[in-house]
């Protein structure tokens, strides 16, 4: 069993890699915003099925600029393949099918126990240890989400929405999953690499699933706009949000990394009000600001246990050009 250090990250000050899932949390808020647009005219498989492979390209070609191949030791390619399938695939699939089948409401309560269903799974594999006071974070961020659904104008029902409800529990687990699951890679390969390489392992799958509907679709009747959504989906929300993502997995862990998803919904909700016309309720605002003192308490109460690697990437240079 290898040795294991204790990443003490956490524990500091606003350093620059929270600044960097700052910057994701801020693409991701705005992302809903982009794929509405973008919906109008586009159908749910096809706008997902082109941006990711746009996103892929982007990667692959900034993983090569960056003087790196896509080469990998023989022992680890069955497991960025199934993590490639996890995150492009499985994650992708399950979540635009589960988007199209339950309310908005529903959608937002679980996507947003993907903080809590990775710290539960850092915990069973003895990745991660929380103090009290990290666990009250994280459980403070989620009911400050959940005040900001229940206080705006999105309706949230049980029964008849079981089915996207279901599809969108699995995409949780699954990005989970391959979160904590990716933590050995992306320390090993760098966060860029290992991102091109499981972009590659799951977005091949992913096209075959949404064929049909790239082909059905009608593409002269696309506007511009619905072009730009999906082009900022594709370079932003995907191509460098999942950089950004996997470089903050490695460099602080799983948890860690995840909390800042609890930042996305707040920024959604002030991105829409001016793109939208959709305006914040007082209930709203204030979910908002319980959630960024949840955010508080728990990046200072994880604790990351990080395996030492045969071999590390060292990859700082390369953030400047694909954080």
């Amino acid at each position: 069993m290898k040795e294991c250090e204790v990443n003490t990250t956490s524990a500091r000050g606003f350093s620059g890699t929270d600044f960097l899932l700052l910057l994701m949390s801020l693409i991701w808020g705005s992302n809903f915003t982009a794929i509405k647009y973008s919906l109008e005219d586009l159908q749910p498989l096809a706008f997902n099925g082109l941006r990711m492979v746009i996103a892929t390209v982007m990667v692959v070609i900034a993983t090569r600029m960056t003087g790196k191949d896509l080469r990998i030791d023989p022992v680890d390619r069955w497991r960025m393949f199934g993590l490639g399938l996890l995150a492009n695939a499985c994650y992708q699939s399950l979540f635009i099918i589960g988007m199209a089948h339950t309310r908005a409401g529903n959608a937002a309560l679980i996507v947003s126990t993907t903080p809590l269903f990775t710290a539960l799974y850092g915990r069973l594999r003895g990745r991660e240890r929380f103090t009290k006071r990290g666990i009250f974070g994280l459980l403070l961020s989620f009911g400050g989400l959940v005040l900001i659904v229940f206080a705006g104008r999105d309706e949230v029902s049980v029964g008849d929405t079981l089915i996207g409800d279901t599809l969108l529990i699995g995409s949780t687990i699954c990005w989970s999953l391959y979160t904590v699951g990716s933590k050995r890679i992306v320390h090993v390969y760098g966060s860029t690499k290992s991102t091109a390489v499981m972009m590659l392992s799951g977005t091949p799958v992913l096209l075959l699933l949404c064929t049909p509907a790239l082909i059905s679709q009608r593409w002269s009747s696309v506007r511009t706009v619905a072009w730009g959504g999906l082009m900022f989906s594709a370079i932003f929300s995907i191509a460098l949000a999942y950089v950004i993502w996997n470089y903050g997995v490695r460099k602080l862990g799983a948890t860690h990394t995840a909390v800042f998803g609890y930042i996305t919904p707040v920024v959604a909700m002030l991105v829409a009000w001016p793109a939208l016309g959709e305006i914040p309720t007082v209930g709203q605002v204030v979910g908002a600001a319980i959630i960024l003192v949840g955010l508080y308490l728990a990046r200072s109460g994880v604790i990351t246990l990080s395996p030492q690697p045969a071999k590390e990437v060292v990859e700082e240079s390369s953030i400047g050009m694909t954080p």
